[in-house]
């Protein structure tokens, strides 16, 4: 399943699909979607990269800025292997958990999409998974009737039991004395890491970019989260996903 891609820029990466990479490459390096709206990395700065996938990202931050320490968390073996092979081959200084994180420990099933992995999660749910994906690839500029013959090709699933953390136990467990940026792409458990989270480590967390789905209110509860604790909140959607519940939260609150 796993193999080596060229991707435009010359950057080679070990992928699940080449198709879903060489996205996720544009809206990385291309876009560069984590270091907007005043979102920015240091040198020495320490992220979180939770939700890692392959780890493009992962390498993205590696390569921006020098001495990066990373801590990425992917509970989905195939591309955990993924990740670890790209780290290996770009010389990430990065520590890989192969676990989901959650509001507590313990142990929950994924579902994991092998066509559309960036889909995957602790909280998949069909319909809903096909309908955003749909309405991401009209709004792309695919016609509807070919989408609806590739749906069922990228959501053919898998499902698996995965350990859960908490963001707060690894803190301790590593020494961890301040996140620079907690990066959440975790779909639909975004609530659920944050919640993680002991009121004593929220202080160390000095940005955040979260990719959240605003089911039952959930944009709301995380908005006003971060606000609680000191963060400057702006909230954009991509034009891409527009008609769909997925909005980016950026929260910053400066050097401290």
């Amino acid at each position: 399943m796993m193999r080596r891609l060229r991707l435009p820029d010359g950057l080679e990466v070990f992928s699940l699909n080449p198709d879903e990479a060489r996205f996720v490459h544009g809206e990385v390096f291309g876009s560069r979607c984590y270091l907007q709206n005043g979102i920015e990395l240091r040198d020495g700065d320490c992220v979180f990269d939770v939700g890692a996938n392959i780890g493009v990202a992962t390498i993205f931050f590696h390569r921006e800025r020098r001495n990066v320490r990373i801590l990425a968390f992917e509970p989905n073996p195939a591309a955990c292997d993924c990740l670890r092979a790209n780290i290996e081959l770009h010389g990430v200084d990065a520590s890989v958990f192969q676990c989901g994180l959650s509001s507590e420990s313990g142990s929950a099933e994924f579902t994991f999409y092998p066509a559309n992995s960036v889909m995957s999660g602790f909280h998949a749910d069909l319909e809903t998974d096909r309908r955003t994906t749909k309405t991401f690839m009209v709004n792309s500029g695919f016609a509807p009737e070919k989408v609806e013959r590739i749906l069922p090709f990228l959501f053919k699933k898998e499902t698996f039991s995965c350990p859960l953390r908490t963001l707060s136990e690894v803190v301790d467990e590593e020494g961890v004395e301040r996140i620079d940026l907690l990066k959440l792409d975790v779909e639909k458990s975004e609530a659920e890491v944050l919640a993680g989270i002991r009121p004593e480590h929220w202080d160390r967390v000095r940005q955040a970019v979260i990719e959240t789905h605003d089911e039952r209110g959930a944009l709301d509860v995380v908005r006003k989260l971060l606000a609680h604790h000191g963060f400057q909140v702006t909230v954009e959607q991509d034009p891409m996903l527009k008609g769909t519940a997925i909005f980016t939260v950026f929260a910053s609150r400066g050097t401290h």
